[in-house]
């Protein structure tokens, strides 16, 4: 688990009519233990059981800072990615624990 905080895909970024209150549609992922060889965690893609991705709403205010995620291709990259499709059409990821010192000592055991 990382410390109480989920990995989102921010999708859409909305106010209320009449208020000053912002809301973001996320999509969550779920965490996976890190990689023996690499120390990165896994992101998946949360699935219904009916097959669609796992979204919420939340306040602006509640996304705390960007992650650098990284699609994970498997044995074979999808031929059709590119650097609009990625996200889209991946559905496991990296989280690059490297990106920043923050995000290293978060997920890095002592």
């Amino acid at each position: 688990m990382i410390l109480d905080h989920l990995i989102v895909q921010l999708r859409l970024v909305f106010r209320i009519l009449g208020t000053d209150t912002f809301l973001a549609y996320v999509q969550r992922f779920n965490v996976t233990p890190p990689d023996a060889a690499s120390g990165l965690h896994g992101l998946k893609h949360a699935i219904r059981t009916n097959g669609t991705r796992i979204g919420d709403i939340i306040p602006l205010t509640h996304i705390c800072s960007p992650a650098h995620v990284i699609p994970r291709f498997g044995r074979a990259a999808n031929s059709h990615l590119n650097s609009h499709t990625s996200y889209k059409l991946s559905s496991e990821f990296w989280l690059n624990k490297y990106w920043n010192k923050q995000f290293y000592y978060c997920l890095c055991p002592s």
